[in-house]
């Protein structure tokens, strides 16, 4: 794995192009970068030589010589994801091209570094077990936890729940633990760059995700990058909603089922409530979808996306629910004329924020930022729709 850490500006841009449109032939890579078929062949060779890619020839039925396509190959590089919540955290496993190899929840007695880096490190030793992985074919680990940072753009600055995180730099601790390269974000940009690589956002280059958990967070994707902002701090829609009032958040929901008699502890809960909650539920999600669709109005006009994604760690059919409702707000466009972006709900469901942790490692180090200089009207156009989605 050494070797595909260590990959050129010019390999990485060739695999962006293989990863983002699985199937691709040496000739169109050299139409769509401007480079040489002689300097196609030789980042190919090197890529297949490591094992990162594989070639084979499509033979669907065309006269003459075979077209040769090439895709990620699979079993070679893997990715580790992290997401922390109260008292629990998942751990995943993926395959750079698109299959999930182990995703697991495991309980937390404490939420301080050291003791989420020790217990991330045991839990990633019995999915290595289980699955057969050998810890040198990870590519390093990424860690999605609520909150936003500091100036210097590494410094979490923790949600309440995880107050021992606060002021903390948390990727050394856990590299060391881990003994990878470690990546830590928001559970908002996690959640879109996890939908951008495997999700339903393959299909798109620029798109909103509203992720759902402990507050109203968020992720944008912005011609195929993942915009953070220059502290790490961008796609905060949850700003719109104070603290103080009611909020379209997860801990919100929890907080106003316990305030109906409902017990319930933590938005992990919800998908065990009985039937005497779903009146509750009904009313929360009629409050909302009106929120959340007063949210989307606002983020059409600020950043005119193809699509809002809406996701994260509510029960997929809850939020099926509010993108039904918000599908159905009669909301004028942000100006004369112009349609709200639609709304759409995220098919990676509850594992969004850790399968978008996942894909932090992927992202830092096979994507050089250069497809869209390159190969803007290849990711646009004719090839849109053949990514990569997770096996799940």
């Amino acid at each position: 794995m050494h070797a595909m850490a260590d990959l050129t500006f010019n390999e990485r841009q060739l695999f962006e192009l293989v990863h983002r449109g699985s199937h691709i032939s040496r000739a169109e890579i050299a139409e769509i970068t401007n480079l040489t078929p002689p300097t196609v062949s030789r980042l190919v060779s090197r890529l297949l030589e490591i094992g990162l890619l594989s070639e084979r020839a499509d033979r669907s039925g065309q006269l003459g010589q075979p077209r040769r396509q090439l895709a990620v190959n699979k079993g070679q590089a893997f990715s580790v994801g992290v997401n922390f919540m109260r008292g629990r955290f998942d751990l995943s496993i993926i395959d750079i091209a698109g299959d999930v190899a182990f995703v697991e929840t495991a309980e937390i007695d404490d939420i301080t570094p050291h003791c989420i880096a020790r217990a991330a490190s045991d839990q990633l030793d019995v999915a290595l077990a289980r699955t057969g992985i050998d810890h040198a074919r990870l590519i390093g680990a990424g860690f999605s936890l609520p909150g936003g940072f500091a100036e210097d753009g590494e410094t979490l600055i923790a949600h309440s729940y995880f107050e021992p995180l606060d002021q903390m730099r948390l990727a050394p601790i856990f590299g060391e633990a881990l003994g990878l390269r470690c990546s830590v974000d928001t559970d908002g940009a996690c959640a879109a760059l996890g939908e951008f690589l495997y999700g339903l956002g393959t299909d798109h280059d620029t798109f909103f995700f509203v992720h759902i958990g402990h507050g109203v967070g968020g992720g944008m994707i912005i011609d195929g990058r993942l915009y953070r902002g220059p502290h790490g701090n961008a796609s905060k829609p949850g700003v719109l909603f104070p603290y103080e009032g009611p909020r379209p958040s997860g801990q919100d929901l929890v907080e106003t089922l316990q305030a109906a008699g409902i017990a319930i502890q933590d938005i992990a809960d919800l998908s065990e409530v009985g039937a005497e909650a779903q009146p509750t539920i009904d009313a929360w999600i009629d409050r909302a979808s009106d929120q959340l669709a007063t949210l989307s109005r606002v983020i059409t006009g600020f950043f005119d996306p193809q699509v809002i994604f809406v996701g994260g760690r509510l029960p997929e059919a809850i939020n099926a629910r509010l993108v039904d409702r918000i599908s159905g707000v009669a909301l004028p466009g942000p100006s004369r004329g112009l349609k709200n972006a639609p709304v759409r709900v995220s098919k990676l469901g509850s594992r969004s924020g850790v399968l978008g942790a996942a894909s932090l490692p992927v992202f830092d180090t096979f994507f050089p930022g250069s497809i869209h200089q390159a190969g803007n009207a290849y990711v646009n156009g004719r090839r849109r729709g053949v990514m990569p989605k997770l096996g799940i």
